[in-house]
C-alpha cells in the first residue's frame, strides 16, 4: 500500500502538470547479442527479439520472436539504446525492418506507433543482466501490473477532469 501511496504522489503531478508530446513504439522485447551469439548466427550487429506484444506494430508487420533486427532504413542496430532513439523519434513513421529469421534475411515494413509520453520522464538505464537478478518473469509481471494501474490512473484522472470542467 505504502508502494501505491508513493507511487500516485509522484504520477499525480506530473500527469496533471506535465506536458506530452508523441513518441514511437515498436511494441516488442529484445535483448543485445552477446558475442558469442553474433558469432553462433554468423552477424556482427543485430538484436535479438524475445516477445512480440500482441496487436502491436510488430506483430501487425510479422516480426517474431526469434528473429533478429539488423536494420531500421538504412541504421545498423547494435543494441537496445539504437533501436530505442530510432524508434522513439519517429511515430507514425513507416520504416524498412531488416531482420535475420532462421539464417535468412527478412525485410518487413513497420509503421510504428504512436504514445503520448510525458515530458517529465525517468529513463532507467539498461543494466547487463539486470533480468536476470531479478528473475525475468516476475519483473514482466509486475512491470504489467504496473502499466495497468497507471493506465486505471489515467482514466480516473480524465474523469475527474472532466467532472471539474
Amino acid at each position: 500500500m505504502r508502494f501505491v501511496i508513493a507511487l500516485m504522489t509522484i504520477v499525480v503531478p506530473l500527469t496533471m502538470n506535465g506536458d506530452t508530446e508523441p513518441v514511437g513504439y515498436l511494441g516488442l522485447s529484445t535483448q543485445n547479442m552477446s558475442e558469442a551469439m553474433r558469432i553462433a548466427f554468423d552477424v556482427d550487429h543485430g538484436l535479438l527479439v524475445n516477445k512480440v506484444c500482441s496487436g502491436s506494430p510488430a506483430e501487425d508487420a510479422g516480426i517474431e520472436a526469434g528473429d533478429i533486427i539488423l536494420k531500421i532504413d538504412d541504421n545498423e542496430i547494435e543494441n537496445y539504446e539504437a533501436l530505442k532513439n530510432i524508434v522513439r523519434n519517429n511515430p507514425n513513421k513507416r520504416v524498412d525492418v531488416t531482420l535475420l529469421r532462421k539464417g535468412n534475411k527478412v525485410k518487413k515494413i513497420v509503421t510504428l506507433g504512436a504514445k503520448e509520453k510525458s515530458k517529465i520522464c525517468i529513463d532507467i538505464p539498461d543494466i547487463p543482466d539486470f533480468h536476470v537478478i531479478l528473475g525475468a518473469s516476475e519483473l514482466e509481471e509486475e512491470i504489467a501490473e504496473l502499466h495497468a494501474e497507471l493506465d486505471d490512473l489515467r482514466r480516473e484522472l480524465e474523469e475527474i477532469k472532466e467532472e471539474l470542467r
